[in-house]
């Protein structure tokens, strides 16, 4: 009898149901419906980065070794390369959150969008650690003859662009960060949902997170890649 593949997906918000988005909408449901016969494991978490795959179950485990899938769908990005108002663990961000009250912290963090506004070296993870943990976990995924897909981060709609001006340098960053690891990696496929002639201002319902017809798209996306390899 054929061993009946498995399936891990892991990712953050933007392919999880919203308040506009009802779960049977999803990409996921979509996948799951079309897909009966494998063994999917799904593993969303909102605000999700990638310090999940170095650190969750203790090193990561909770992700790779625990469960040995066949292949992993991997999709997230946008929480760790957005820029930030304050650089993470820096002082300016640990004094106004622990010595400002409220009032006068809204105040600063206003008076701070408004001049200086975000700053795309102050992210979530940093390009380099990025890099280190789609490295490791390719790295462990190889040592399991795990397949790895990884969707490409979302391009920014004109809604993010006109709230953080940079976060199209940074997301084009990090995606060729994917591009990069996945030279060495033989067992990495890059899925990009949304071609890039289509407007991705009309698939999102907010400025990061993709409507029912975006949840489409991502389903094809992965279909095809399914579908081209088994």
């Amino acid at each position: 009898m054929k061993k009946r593949e498995r399936i891990l997906i892991i990712t953050d918000s933007v392919s999880m149901p919203r308040m506009e988005v009802k779960y049977e909408e999803t990409w996921i449901y979509h996948f799951k419906k079309k897909f009966k016969d494998f063994d999917i494991i799904d593993r969303p978490a909102r605000g999700a980065t990638s310090m999940r795959l170095i650190n969750e179950g203790g090193g990561g485990i909770d992700l790779l070794e625990l469960y040995l899938p066949d292949r992993i769908i991997l999709q997230f990005g946008l929480a760790e390369c957005a820029p930030r108002l304050f650089k993470k663990n820096g002082f300016e961000k640990k004094f106004i959150s622990n010595f400002l009250p409220l009032g006068l912290r809204k105040y600063y963090i206003k008076k701070v969008k408004k001049t200086r506004g975000r700053n795309p070296q102050f992210t979530d993870v940093s390009p380099q650690q990025f890099e280190y943990n789609i490295y490791n976990f390719a790295k462990r995924c190889k040592t399991h003859n795990v397949k790895l897909a990884i969707i490409k981060i979302l391009r920014p709609t004109d809604i993010f662009l006109k709230k953080s001006p940079f976060i199209k340098q940074n997301v084009d960053n990090y995606n060729s960060i994917y591009e990069k690891v996945s030279l060495d990696f033989d067992n990495i496929t890059i899925i990009d949902p949304i071609d890039i002639k289509l407007d991705v201002n009309s698939l999102c319902i907010d400025e990061l997170h993709i409507n029912s017809q975006g949840h489409k798209l991502y389903f094809k996306a992965v279909e095809k890649y399914i579908m081209r390899s088994i």
